[in-house]
């Protein structure tokens, strides 16, 4: 890829969390008495989809916030799409019967039946996943103030707290031209906030180089587990090929999220525009009619090249761009979870 426009972005404004205590039924308290201000949740918020949607969490700066408004965003969309009922590991109901866990009864279905349902939930082995997020210099590049970076990042946070709600465990490598941060896998609840503090703190440079940059993932990592990437792939694809084959040779699963701009993808531009390698700082003035067929050719023998490689070792790879709603990319990793778990209760 030749360069990139020069572009400032605003800060985004943090939302404050005006949430507040969730009201316990008369009902509920005779069903368990004594025991619900324990157990029921001290605050929520009104499950929002709005939070999908790029435009909106890119005026978030608080990363703990967001990756709960967006998780729970998405579980709400996924009960009203045609997915409903898709799920990792819930399973079925069955009736309540006393010694049975008051956080698993569906309240909901009570307010509709008048009748105490217990959820079932499907014996999974916990996971142990890695985020692997590219921080190099090319990622601080974006659309309408938002970044790839903090599309990533958003993306990993989201990600980070859905794993950790279902008791897996979740790690973080951020990599440029060699390894940032790395933080080992946990599968604390309290881990959240360590997560998030290191991906806030990291701000993109550098050149990329996948080779040393995910060197150490698959050592790392004891047990087989997943490793999610995400980056915009604007690498030597051999490189990649070498550090995918030690990843999958070692028996871990893995799904690549990749990350571009409307502009990258398409290269809208008609008239004589100076490009800026985001991390090299090298500039190049063009007439960009005379170079936009040349670029399309050469992203399109890229895009194929790295579908190709996903493909022949069985990776599940998803395009995005910072203009798509999350969901797409959460779908992504559930589709992956749930064929998972369909396998090691087969073995």
């Amino acid at each position: 890829m030749v360069g990139h426009r020069r572009l400032t972005f605003a800060r985004g404004t943090c939302f404050e969390d005006n949430s507040r205590r969730t009201p316990v039924s008369r009902e509920q308290r005779r069903a368990f008495p004594n025991r619900m201000e324990s157990i029921m949740p001290a605050t929520r918020t009104d499950g929002d989809t709005r939070f999908l949607d790029p435009a909106i969490f890119a005026t978030v700066d608080n990363l703990e916030l967001l990756a709960r408004f967006i998780v729970e965003g998405f579980m709400i969309g996924l009960h009203r799409s045609p997915y409903h009922g898709f799920s990792v590991e819930f399973s079925s109901y069955r009736k309540y019967s006393p010694g049975d866990e008051p956080r698993y009864v569906d309240w909901k279905l009570f307010g509709k039946t008048d009748r105490l349902y217990v959820k079932q939930f499907e014996e999974n082995t916990n996971l142990v996943c890695t985020l692997c997020v590219d921080c190099s210099g090319s990622m601080k590049v974006g659309d309408k103030n938002l970044t790839k970076f903090k599309y990533a990042t958003s993306l990993a946070a989201a990600l980070a707290y859905l794993l950790l709600k279902q008791g897996d465990a979740v790690g973080l490598v951020a990599f440029s031209e060699r390894e940032v941060e790395v933080v080992r896998p946990r599968s604390r609840t309290n881990y959240l906030a360590r997560l998030l503090a290191v991906l806030a703190r990291i701000e993109p440079r550098a050149e990329t180089n996948i080779h040393s940059g995910l060197a150490g993932v698959a050592e790392r990592m004891r047990r087989r587990g997943l490793v999610v990437l995400i980056s915009d792939f604007f690498a030597d694809i051999d490189d990649l090929v070498e550090q995918l084959k030690r990843l999958r040779y070692r028996g871990h699963e893995v799904i690549a999220f990749q990350i571009l701009t409307t502009d990258e993808r398409d290269f809208p531009f008609k008239d004589l525009v100076e490009f800026i390698d985001a991390e090299t700082d090298e500039r190049l003035t063009t007439q960009t009619s005379y170079v936009a067929d040349s670029y399309r050719q050469a992203l399109g023998e890229h895009q194929e090249r790295l579908r190709g490689v996903c493909r022949d070792h069985n990776i599940d790879l998803v395009e995005l761009t910072t203009a798509d709603n999350l969901d797409v990319a959460l779908l992504a990793y559930l589709s992956r979870r749930s064929r998972r778990s369909r396998r090691s209760r087969l073995m």
